[in-house]
């Protein structure tokens, strides 16, 4: 199982001046570590659209960026085999974003903000992980993280500390405190920044892959006053540092939005949006009460309620609730139809030679490994 989770994590990793209220770092400085690079393969680049030219724009509503220096942290930002059979694994590419980080931070001058995306965020986590009991290392007061689409809130809740991830080769960091303020932007149902407590739920698994695709990217370049106040909430860890999270919720749920996009009507994508929804919210936080056992075992057994000893009422208004499952019924029905007919007739229509690959093909091991 957890080499499936792997794969599909690899799978989504392949993704003017603000009003500023207080605690906003000003940065002098700013250093900007971007998100994985395109991949070689037109099949896998074609799923990946970032235009390069946005990344000095990464979590700049986040701090002060009016007047700060910019610099985009070069590292390889690689996601073996997804960006080619020769580039560095997630963990390599990591471990390079970091020294690259850590020399610039040491070498700048006055306040410092470190802006990161995606898998450029490990790179800010392994960062502060190295210099949280560093004598030398920065003033608390002038260096500022943040990390927009952090994957390792899903690793970090799906697998324990010291894992190392199949497929990724990247070792699950433990918890550090550190003595730098930090801020973390979320969006709601993402599969890497809001992973799910419970993966088993399939259709939730989907609308957060589909989520990975769409919202991931997208934190980076959100607007904090668009945010509603009670999604923001403020931390402070034993070292007096502070974690603002910022939570980006979602209109719709991301696959809903996805069909959307594909001609269902707006009435059809409400209604389907509004069924949806608490089955895949199912999938989030504590799990729900469990079923009291008397009436588990009349569901199992049954047993008429009256040969139970545990309480139980019937509702007064029970007819009129069995009218509304009837009626649900019939437009579930309606909206199974209406995404019927968003498929194409005749099938999906794939080529007859079979879909195009590198000519190589996607090696499955590193180059110079050999298969045990």
């Amino acid at each position: 199982m957890n080499r499936l989770f792997a794969a599909a994590v690899a799978a989504g990793l392949v993704g003017s001046v603000t009003a500023f209220g207080s605690g906003v770092a000003s940065a002098e400085t700013a250093f900007i570590v971007p998100g994985t690079a395109p991949s070689p393969y037109p099949a896998l680049r074609a799923l990946y659209h970032f235009d390069p030219a946005t990344q000095p724009a990464i979590g700049a509503n986040y701090y002060d960026s009016a007047g700060a220096t910019r610099e985009v942290v070069p590292y390889p930002g690689s996601l073996w085999p997804l960006t080619g059979e020769n580039s560095p694994t997630l963990a390599q590419s990591v471990a390079d974003g970091t020294n690259s980080l850590d020399s610039r931070i040491r070498s700048a001058d006055g306040n410092v903000t470190v802006t990161g995306l995606s898998q450029g965020v490990l790179a800010l986590n392994a960062e502060q992980a190295r210099l949280a009991n560093d004598p030398t290392a920065p003033a608390p007061d002038n260096l500022t993280f943040v990390k927009t689409g952090n994957p390792d809130r899903l690793f970090t809740k799906w697998f324990r500390p010291g894992t190392t991830v199949p497929v990724l080769d990247y070792t699950v960091p433990a918890p550090i405190e550190s003595q730098y303020d930090t801020v973390e932007v979320v969006a709601q149902y993402d599969i890497f920044s809001d992973p799910l407590d419970r993966p088993g739920n399939l259709l939730a698994l989907a609308n957060a892959l589909v989520a990975g695709g769409t919202s991931h990217t997208a934190t980076a370049f959100s607007d904090p006053a668009s945010i509603p106040a009670q999604n923001v909430t403020v931390a402070t860890n034993s070292r007096g540092a502070t974690t603002t999270t910022y939570f980006i919720p979602a209109e719709q749920l991301p696959l809903v939005e996805y069909l959307s996009q594909g001609g269902m009507s707006p009435e059809m994508a409400a209604e389907l949006n509004r069924y949806l929804t608490p089955m895949v919210n199912r999938a989030y936080g504590p799990p729900p009460p469990p079923v009291e056992p008397g009436v588990r075992l009349a569901d199992l057994r049954g047993i008429a309620p009256g040969n139970i000893a545990t309480p139980i009422s019937v509702p007064i208004n029970a007819v009129s609730t069995a009218t509304n499952v009837a009626s649900n019924a019939v437009n579930a029905v309606n909206i199974a139809n209406q995404v019927r007919n968003l498929l194409p007739k005749n099938g999906v229509q794939l080529p007859k030679n079979g879909l195009p690959l590198p000519k190589k093909g996607i090696p499955l091991l590193p180059k110079g490994k050999k298969k045990r």
